[in-house]
């Protein structure tokens, strides 16, 4: 009943890097993007192409109106709700957690998610999008590394089967990271855009390539779209700590012309690194652009947020989340 022919409704509102240069899917390889989409109908499936995928499989997080949210590994089919009552409901469905470890750079994209579309009851229908997600009071992107991207938040998560090994998809959630955190406090749409173990230039994870080659591309052969966010978020350094001070500043004011390039009216916040890597760095770097000028780049030390683990997890993040959130209402 539920295998029916999917619809990727143009009713349905995207956030994150999603490439929809094709009519009949949407594809992402950054934990954290995810999709609303308002309906109505007794139940609601989604639907994914897993040909690419290999286990560990990519999870998923959904939740429909303010019911609690539930989590999935992707398969072909995902039910996401069913006995629902009559009237009009929402749902919206994230990219929980993938494995960085897998090729999400170059093809074939076996850490990606492929949404096909989604099915409804006989006689459901898809409904116009509310305005909030349309026309959101404030959009975020977030940019940075394994950290952003909310790998191994989730110590000891063992999935949906507690008898199965512990996974990347699992440990990481991308949700509850200080990246979905920081954005629930501020009522904010976002995107998350991580890559483990990258740097500005530093190749990480999935062949992932650093900052600086991988801003204008969603990955290998499909170029940044023309989304513009109110504020960016840069989490870098945490991974290059043997570059010397000097060249860092070079390679970061690189990439701060690179992000102004393309957000012309974005407020830039560089973030000292949670275990301050390249603070120094970082600081004079932004400081050299607003001396040029740019009065819409800001830095936000972090010095004593945290104190724990270099991957924060759900008590981290949330502390993290609620500092960078109240720091963030400063430049809004």
């Amino acid at each position: 009943m539920y295998d029916q022919r999917p619809v990727l409704p143009k009713e349905s509102v995207f956030y994150g890097r999603w490439d929809r240069r094709r009519r009949d899917r949407a594809i992402t390889v950054n934990s954290g993007s995810y999709v609303y989409t308002r309906f109505s109908g007794v139940w609601i499936a989604a639907h994914f192409d897993i040909s690419l995928n290999q286990a560990p499989f990519p999870t998923l997080a959904w939740q429909i109106d303010d019911q609690p949210w539930q989590e999935a590994e992707i398969s072909k089919v995902v039910l996401l709700g069913h006995g629902l009552g009559a009237g009009e409901h929402r749902v919206q469905v994230m990219v929980r957690g993938l494995d960085e470890h897998q090729s999400r750079w170059n093809h074939p994209l076996i850490a990606s998610v492929t949404l096909t579309g989604f099915s409804l009851a006989d006689n459901g229908k898809f409904h116009r999008p509310l305005d909030a997600w349309l026309n959101p009071k404030l959009k975020l992107e977030f940019l940075g590394d394994s950290i952003t991207e909310g790998v191994i938040v989730q110590e000891g998560h063992a999935g949906v089967d507690p008898g199965m090994p512990f996974t990347w998809p699992w440990l990481s959630d991308a949700r509850m990271s200080y990246v979905g955190r920081t954005a629930a406090l501020l009522g904010a749409e976002y995107r998350q855009v991580g890559f483990g173990a990258t740097g500005l230039l530093r190749t990480g994870s999935g062949d992932a390539p650093g900052a600086i080659k991988a801003f204008n591309a969603f990955y290998a052969g499909c170029p940044r779209d023309a989304w513009q966010p109110d504020i960016v978020v840069v989490n870098q350094g945490t991974n290059e700590p043997s570059i010397p001070e000097a060249t860092y500043i070079t390679h970061y004011s690189q990439y701060l012309g690179m992000i102004r390039a393309a957000y012309r009216n974005a407020k830039i916040i560089g973030l000292c690194p949670f275990n301050g890597t390249h603070r120094d760095a970082i600081r004079d770097a932004i400081a050299a652009r607003q001396k040029l000028g740019d009065k819409r780049v800001a830095f936000i030390d972090t010095a004593g947020w945290y104190d724990g683990p270099l991957h924060p997890n759900v008590e981290g993040s949330a502390l993290l989340g609620a500092k960078l959130a109240s720091a963030l209402k400063h430049h809004i």
